[in-house]
C-alpha cells in the first residue's frame, strides 16, 4: 500500500513539474545557391534538421508526411522565405508553436588540377565541396522572428584519374559531410533557446471532450479559461480506477494520452472547437489538459 501511495504522489508531482515541449514545423529549405549541383539540398536539409530536432528531445516536430499531407489538403506551398502572416496561417494548419525555415545560400565545388606524369595520362584535381545555410525560427502566434542565424562549411578532397578513369570520394558523398555539419551546428544553438509554449499561457487548465462532429473536436472550456486560438491540449483516456482497498475511496485513475488537438476557435465563454494534431481513438469524456 505504501508503494501505489508513493507511486500515485510521484505521479502528481512529475504531471505540474514536466515541461511541455514546443512543436515546431520545418519547412523544406530554399535554394538560392548560383551553384546548383545537386537540386534537392533543401529537401535533404530539412530532412536532417528533422532528425537533429528529434535526436536532442527538446522539441515536438511534426512528421514529414503528415506535414506534406496536409499542406497538399490546403493546396500550400511552403518552402524557403515566408512572411510572418504566413506562419501564422500555416502554424494553425499544421497545429505548431513554431516554424523552421531558411535557404541554401551555397552549394558548390570549386575544381584545380593538373595533369602529371611522362604522357600517360594522370590528372590530379583537387576539389574543394563548400555548403551553407540560412535558418529562422517564427513564432506562429505572433509571427515574430524569434531567432536567426547561418553556417558555412566546407571540405576538400582529392581524385587522381588515369587515362580518363578515376576514383576518390564520391560527390554526394563529400556534399552530404559539408551540409550536414551545417545542420548540426544550427540545431545545437536551437536547442538552447527558451521557447514559450501554448501551456505556458494555458497553465494547467484541463477539461474534457464535450463532442465530435467528424474532424471537429469541441471541448469543454472557453473564453473564460483563458483560451485563444492556438492554445494546444493532450488528450488523454481513463483506465482503470485505483481504489484505497480499507476504505475503498478512489485514489485516482490510471490515464494513457492518446494524442493532442488544438483550438481553431473559441466559440464562448465555456467551450472551443479544436482539430486533431496527432493521435486518434478521440471519445467524448477523454480528458484534455
Amino acid at each position: 500500500m505504501k508503494k501505489l501511495v508513493f507511486g500515485l504522489l510521484v505521479c502528481f508531482l512529475a504531471g505540474p513539474l514536466a515541461a511541455e515541449k514546443p512543436r515546431v514545423a520545418v519547412l523544406e529549405f530554399g535554394h538560392k545557391a548560383l551553384e546548383a549541383h545537386w537540386s534537392r539540398a533543401g529537401e535533404a536539409a530539412q530532412d536532417m534538421f528533422i532528425t537533429e530536432l528529434v535526436k536532442s528531445g527538446r522539441f515536438t516536430v511534426i512528421d514529414r508526411e503528415r506535414l506534406d499531407a496536409i499542406m497538399r489538403e490546403k493546396n500550400l506551398s511552403l518552402a524557403g522565405d515566408i512572411d510572418p502572416r504566413t506562419a501564422v496561417q500555416a502554424g494553425k494548419l499544421l497545429g505548431v508553436e513554431y516554424i523552421l525555415f531558411g535557404n541554401v545560400t551555397e552549394f558548390g565545388e570549386e575544381t584545380a588540377g593538373a595533369k602529371v606524369g611522362w604522357g600517360i595520362g594522370v590528372d590530379v584535381r583537387r576539389k574543394k565541396f563548400v555548403a551553407a545555410l540560412d535558418a529562422r525560427l517564427v513564432n506562429t502566434t505572433t509571427g515574430e522572428i524569434v531567432w536567426a542565424d547561418k553556417a558555412r562549411k566546407e571540405e576538400s578532397n582529392v581524385k587522381v584519374f588515369v587515362m580518363g578513369s578515376g576514383g576518390g570520394v564520391d560527390d554526394r558523398r563529400m556534399f552530404d559531410k559539408v551540409l550536414l555539419p551545417c545542420v548540426e551546428e544550427l540545431a545545437k544553438k536551437l536547442t538552447t533557446l527558451e521557447l514559450a509554449t501554448s501551456a505556458t499561457v494555458v497553465g494547467r487548465v484541463s477539461g474534457k471532450i464535450a463532442r465530435i462532429d467528424g474532424g471537429k473536436i469541441f471541448i469543454n472550456l472557453g473564453a473564460e479559461h483563458g483560451l485563444k486560438e492556438g492554445d494546444t491540449f493532450d488528450v488523454y483516456k481513463t483506465g482503470a480506477v485505483i481504489k484505497d482497498p480499507d476504505t475503498g475511496e478512489v485514489l485516482g485513475a490510471e490515464e494513457e494520452k492518446i494524442g493532442t488537438i488544438r483550438v481553431v476557435a473559441v466559440k464562448g465563454p465555456k467551450y472551443a472547437e479544436c482539430a486533431v494534431v496527432s493521435g486518434g481513438g478521440f471519445a467524448v469524456g477523454n480528458v484534455v489538459k
